[in-house]
């Protein structure tokens, strides 16, 4: 009978104890105009650290993560810096969170209720792609966690290898710009879920990791002020993970950089002598500002424009861009391309203007800051770093892939940049090759334009077998 008392004390106490945390996800209304907007709140505890992510289901956001949470007594504090936000709200101690939420000058009170499982809205299902990882594998995937040195961050990642053997060569994949979970979902994709399949699958262990701020990866301090230094420590830190590894040959651990990771992959590897091989995929060649001004041109300016017309709209994308790499104070940046808008503005009728633009080129570039307002530390150094610096330092072998279809790092330019500054650098063992109608996500398109999400295929087998045998033959 006793046993049976303390048995029942226990489950009520553990019954109170779960009761009593604020842990789990919260619901509130904001008022916008006349409008009513769900916005969602998850709650969850890490030992004593706090994180949070939020979702606007009624404008399709999800997974919105909060930069830094925490409780002061019975309040809780979020910050929500990619929104330039924040909520804070008294908790009841049970079912009930009242408190306001801010973003700007708006401010408005936001008072939240505790969700069942059942009630929390889900993102829109994402198409399944044919290539998408399935288990059972045919390989080994283990879920880790990992920290730097300090225990300031931490790190959510998946390790693959192969089933079989020893001494394989091991590869991080490292993400292109923006917040990417692990696998590089996007647009219905996983991009790196299944190249990390496709490599392993071929004998290459893959250490995919979830960025700053997405799955089980902290955020960190000051994330305003990040750019990819601090993106290239991050890599370096999961370089120290693998050689914390038994089943991981130190002498064989290369870096696959995509996009912004392809500037990232080589800044590591000339500091880092673990790294033996590098693999860069639409990686830059070109200085970030050229890179800039082209995806802006195309984003605003009107087709097959010639001459002198040509050279008039350049000459305005360029203009505002300029404060982009001048300044990282959002004031002196919207200043800036209000200015050079205006002195191209004198001599352009609006007429002309319209020809010209299918896109008003303030406008759209104005809300381009707007939107970068929490990352401009981070594009001013993208606009200013000069790639070729530190790839003519590498002197490990390098692979430089890009597809002749890209529309965001050009192919022809960038790979020409790129092997240019190899060869000055007297490397011996690189190869550069353009993959035919392959787009930025090396999918294989039908035309530049095919958006992303209207292809099946998720990574291009062939180039995936290029990279893996050029891995493979590099590390015998």
């Amino acid at each position: 009978m006793k046993k049976i008392f303390l048995l029942i004390c226990m489950l009520l106490s553990l019954h109170a104890s779960q009761a009593q945390s604020i842990v789990g996800v919260w619901q509130g209304f904001l008022t916008v105009g006349a409008k009513q907007i769900r916005f969602v709140m998850h709650l969850d505890k890490t030992g004593n650290e706090y994180r949070s992510s939020f979702d606007s289901p009624d404008q399709n956001s999800f997974g919105l993560q909060g930069s830094k949470t925490y409780m002061d007594g019975d309040s809780v504090i979020a910050e929500i810096n990619v929104m330039k936000a924040g909520y804070r709200g008294l908790w009841n101690g049970k079912d009930s969170i009242y408190g306001s939420f801010k973003q700007g000058n708006f401010k408005t009170a936001l008072n939240m209720k505790r969700m069942e499982e059942k009630d929390i809205p889900k993102p829109p299902s994402a198409p399944v792609r044919a290539q998408t990882p399935k288990a059972p594998f045919g390989y080994l995937a283990e879920e880790v966690l990992y920290k730097n040195a300090d225990s300031s961050l931490q790190y959510g990642a998946t390790f693959t290898k192969p089933s079989q053997g020893t001494n394989f060569p091991t590869v991080i994949i490292i993400s292109g710009s923006g917040t990417q979970d692990r696998d590089g979902t996007m647009f219905g994709h996983k991009t790196y879920g299944v190249l990390a399949d496709l490599l392993t699958k071929q004998g290459i262990a893959v250490l995919r990791v979830d960025d700053r701020g997405a799955g089980k990866s902290s955020l960190g301090s000051n994330p305003s002020k990040l750019t990819s230094v601090d993106f290239a420590g991050d890599v370096n830190n999961s370089i120290q993970y693998l050689l914390s590894r038994a089943d991981v040959d130190k002498k064989k651990i290369g870096l696959i950089g995509h996009s912004e990771g392809g500037m990232i992959a080589p800044m590591v590897a000339v500091n880092n002598k673990q790294v033996s091989f590098i693999v860069l995929l639409a990686g830059p060649g070109q200085k970030g500002q050229e890179i800039w001004n082209f995806q802006m041109k195309r984003s605003f300016e009107s087709v097959n424009l010639s001459g002198s017309d040509k050279e008039l709209a350049d000459s305005l994308i360029t203009n505002m861009n300029a404060p982009f790499a001048k300044y990282t104070d959002y004031a002196m940046v919207e200043s800036e391309i209000k200015l050079a808008y205006a002195n191209w503005k004198k001599s352009v009728s609006d007429d002309l203007e319209k020809k010209l633009f299918f896109i008003s080129p303030q406008a759209g570039i104005l809300a381009m800051a707007k939107q970068f307002q929490g990352g401009l530390a981070w594009l001013n150094y993208f606009l200013n770093y000069e790639p070729t610096i530190n790839l003519a330092k590498l002197k490990i072998p390098v692979l430089a892939l890009n597809g002749t279809y890209d529309i965001q790092v050009s192919c022809d330019e960038n790979l020409s940049a790129i092997e240019t500054a190899l060869k000055k650098g007297r490397n011996k063992k690189q190869e550069v090759h353009a993959l035919l109608n392959l787009n930025h996500l090396f999918q294989t398109a039908k035309t530049k334009v095919q958006t992303y999400d209207t292809i099946d295929e998720t990574f291009s087998p062939e180039a995936a077998n290029l990279m893996a045998n050029w891995i493979l033959k590099t590390t015998k």
